[in-house]
This record gives C-alpha cells, structure tokens and sequence, in this order.
C-alpha cells in the first residue's frame, strides 16, 4: 500500500499545480475577507456612515491622547466607548464580544477542514480507480467527512444568525456614568425576524481571580440588575428596524468600575431576545460607572475610620520628686 511503499512521484507537484493552488488560496481569502466585511456592515444605514464621517472630519491630530484619571487608576479607560458617534445621542457603545471574530473563526475552520478533507477523498477514490485501494485511508474518512458536514453546517448557520437576525446597537447620552445620574438609551434591532420577547437590562458583575493549589481560578457572580424594558410579539423589517428609547439610572449607592489584578467590577447593558425559529441571544455592551458622591465621602472619611481604629495608648504623667 502508499502508506507502506510510498511512490515519491505521486508527491511531486509541478508549476501548474502550485499555480492552482495559489489561485485557489486568493480566491479563498478574497471571498472570506469580502463576507465577513459584508457581515459586519449589515445594518450600517448611511446616517450611521456619516456621523462616523463627521466624527473623523472632527478629530484634532495634534491633541493629546486621552490619559487614565490620575484620580482613579483603577477604573477602565472610556477611550473604546467614546470613538464611536451614535445617530440619535451621543455615543454608539460596542459589543462585548463582535460577530465578526466568530465568523472569522468559524470560516477558518471549516475551510481549512474541508479542504484537507476534500484532497483525502481525492487520494481514496484515485487509489481506488487505480485497483490499488487504500482502505485505511477509506476508513479514516468517514469521521473526517461527518466533521466536515458538521462544520459547514455550523459556518452556515453563524452567516445566517451575524445577517438574518440583524446586529443590536446601543447609544447612549452620556459616558461616563456617576451614580445617582440617569441618562438615556436607545435600543435597536435589526433584521428580518419575527421577535417574541426582547429584554434590556442593566446589570452588574463581580469578578474574583484566586489561585487553588497550583489552578488559577475565575469565579463570577451577578451583584445587581434592574430589567429596564420589555418587549414582546412584534415583526422586524429590513427596511424599518425595532428601535426605542429609554432612561436608565445608576443608583446613587452603586459601586463604580473597577479592575485590578485579583478583582473587577464590571458594568453592562444585556439585550435577551427570543426569535422565531432561531436559538435564544444575550448581547452585552459595556459601559464604564465612576465614583459618586458616596464613594467620594467615604474616600474622605476614610482617614478618620483608621485613626478610630487605632488602639488609644494612655502616657502616664511624670513622677516628680526623689526616688527611695
């Protein structure tokens, strides 16, 4: 068999194959880079586009990079927050996670498997017409195809979900947010989908990093949400997206963000939708909380706490007079 008493011949590729390969590998990376681009503007309307035109047309190239609050080292940068400009208020916020990666990754994978996969055929049914069948080989191919099936499945269900369900934006009038204050919000869904329940919420999440052992662990936990609206039973166009305004308020008492190397405080809008005929989303936004003034009182009042603290040494008075 080849798998014993390979033919060196049989691996010798000659210019017109390596010419057809490169072909095929700029037609693959041109196609792939052209659909995720196309995925990622869906929904991007020409007042989108020109705002973001405004905004550069804006920008001073001879001013200083924002730098990090002396004040407050330990809360994130709104730098990622405030470079996008929003339609209806001021800013657009972005996803915590983007759709263009996922597809990116997703397309990646299914490619390259299936295009292995395709020259092992090629390989098995060659040996066979030539009587000189490699059943080894055969037998390995069947996993190798069910994975590829499974991974153009996937590829095209996730180009299906990033442009038939439409991308969710959020803008926001202000950032960043001081407990106490409330602003204002403007959901919008994309697409073409009939939507039976979209939520907004606004939650926030602690997060402690420890080490067990010799394991690093992460441990998150969910310390406050409030549902802000709640939709349900409507139909979404292409042409006229679902889109609403709402207020949201930080309570005064919150804690603000914060990120250190053992511990963080993270503050997110979350979107929960339901769709006909397509798996339950949550789509997260973050958003940065800076201290109020109860964090400020308790900043200035905490030189005091220590001090009450303190254990209260007596100093005995001087004894005057001889000793005996």
């Amino acid at each position: 068999s080849y798998l014993l008493d390979p033919d060196p011949a049989a691996f010798t590729f000659g210019v017109g194959r390596w010419l057809g390969i490169l072909a095929m590998a700029s037609f693959v990376i041109i196609g792939g880079g052209g659909l995720i681009w196309t995925v990622l503007r869906v929904g991007t309307s020409a007042e989108r586009l020109g705002a973001m035109a405004r905004q550069a047309a804006e920008i001073d190239l001879g001013s200083e990079t924002p730098r990090r609050n002396r004040h407050f080292p330990t809360i994130p940068r709104v730098d990622g927050l405030t470079n996008s400009p929003g339609i209806e208020l001021a800013y657009r916020l972005p996803p915590s996670q983007s759709p263009g990666w996922r597809l990116f990754a997703t397309t990646i994978f299914s490619w390259s498997w299936t295009s292995v996969t395709a020259v092992l055929v090629v390989w098995a049914v060659t040996s066979h017409a030539k009587e000189r069948p490699e059943w080894l080989l055969t037998a390995l191919l069947l996993p190798l195809v069910a994975v590829a099936i499974w991974s153009l499945r996937m590829w095209i269900r996730q180009i299906w979900i990033d442009t038939g369900m439409g991308p969710t934006t959020i803008e926001i009038s202000e950032c960043p947010l001081v407990p106490g204050n409330e602003y204002q919000v403007v959901l919008a869904q994309h697409g073409h989908i009939h939507v039976k329940s979209l939520e907004l919420w606004l939650v926030c999440e602690e997060e402690a990093t420890y080490r067990q052992g010799t394991d690093i662990r992460t441990e998150s936990r969910r310390v406050y949400e409030q549902r802000i609206a709640t939709f349900g039973n409507f139909r979404i166009e292409p042409v006229e997206p679902f889109q609403t305004t709402e207020s949201i308020a930080i309570p005064a008492t919150a804690m603000h963000s914060f990120h250190s190397a053992h511990n963080s405080v993270h503050w997110r809008l979350l979107v929960c939708g339901e769709v006909s005929g397509w798996p339950p989303f949550t789509r997260g936004f973050p958003v940065v909380v800076h201290p109020g003034e109860a964090t400020s009182r308790a900043a200035a009042s905490l030189p005091v706490s220590r001090s009450a603290l303190r254990p209260h040494v007596s100093v005995p008075p001087a004894i005057s007079g001889t000793s005996v």
